[in-house]
């Protein structure tokens, strides 16, 4: 990362998916491109798919990112901007732009989606340079470019989300426990994932389930999620496989014996 005074401004990461990862943004955002590779991230109560030449503003929030392995064991390439309310006071020498003070009349989604646009695309390929000549990435040129892609989002958007993006960047949203649980429960993330992403250590997140709805998390979900391939091997003409993603099993053998444990059938048996 690439630091303007004490604040971590802009990097780039290679890494080898598939990989996954929990990311909590505390009173900061992050703008990242994906320049190579895919991925899933989850927030408390959406997803968002992204791939080569997305790029994505995530505000204040917990998130799960899920990336998936590339074509022939290609690296994962992400180039990323941190922002945090103080550094932007500083960048902009409290002349803050309207889009950072305006209120926001509707809540922003905890990640805004912008696919491939000829001017981002340029922006990150100049980028690209200082990357591989890092003695031309002076203090000022940093600051230069932080201010060029803001201005750049707010430009190619025509629908105003990256202003209201922009406005509620530091305000973290409040879920409730059932929203979070009821949202995710067919996303295959384990129990130390939910957990996450309702702001819980893992017992505490065990005992608040229990509470509410009087039953093991494990059990809750298994049972949820089975229910759903029951539904599915009746109604539809899916393969097991893609019914046992679909329902949140990662492993269509464990999902097969899961089921069979439960239904005294196998998936294909049930289905006939």
């Amino acid at each position: 990362m690439y630091n303007v005074k004490d604040w971590r401004v802009f990097g780039r990461n290679l890494f080898k998916p598939p990989f996954k990862f929990s990311d909590s943004l505390i009173n900061e955002a992050r703008i990242a491109y994906v320049v190579n590779g895919s991925t899933r991230i989850y927030s408390a109560n959406q997803y968002f798919d992204l791939k080569n030449d997305d790029l994505f503003i995530m505000k204040s929030d917990n998130f799960i990112n899920n990336w998936n392995e590339n074509p022939n064991d290609e690296l994962s390439y992400v180039i990323a901007f941190q922002l945090t309310a103080d550094f932007l006071k500083y960048l902009y020498e409290d002349q803050l732009p309207p889009w950072f003070k305006k209120v926001a009349t509707h809540p922003a989604a905890p990640v805004l989606k912008i696919s491939a646009h000829p001017m981002i695309v340029s922006f990150i390929n100049n980028l690209k340079f200082y990357f591989d000549n890092p003695i031309h990435l002076t203090e000022e040129v940093i600051k230069i470019k932080m201010k060029e892609l803001v201005s750049l989002l707010v430009q190619v958007d025509a629908s105003g989300s990256v202003k209201t993006m922009l406005s509620n960047l530091f305000n973290a949203t409040d879920y409730s426990f059932k929203e979070v649980i009821q949202k995710n429960l067919f996303e295959g993330l384990n129990l130390d994932d939910l957990a996450f992403l309702t702001g819980m250590s893992l017992s505490s997140f065990r005992r608040k389930f229990m509470a509410t709805y009087h039953v093991s998390p494990n059990k809750y979900i298994i049972n949820k999620r089975l229910e759903k391939a029951q539904n599915l091997l009746k109604t539809s003409t899916m393969g097991i496989a893609e019914i046992a993603y679909d329902c949140g099993f990662s492993d269509e053998g464990y999902f097969s014996k899961t089921f069979k444990k439960h239904f005294n059938l196998s998936p294909s048996q049930y289905r006939a």
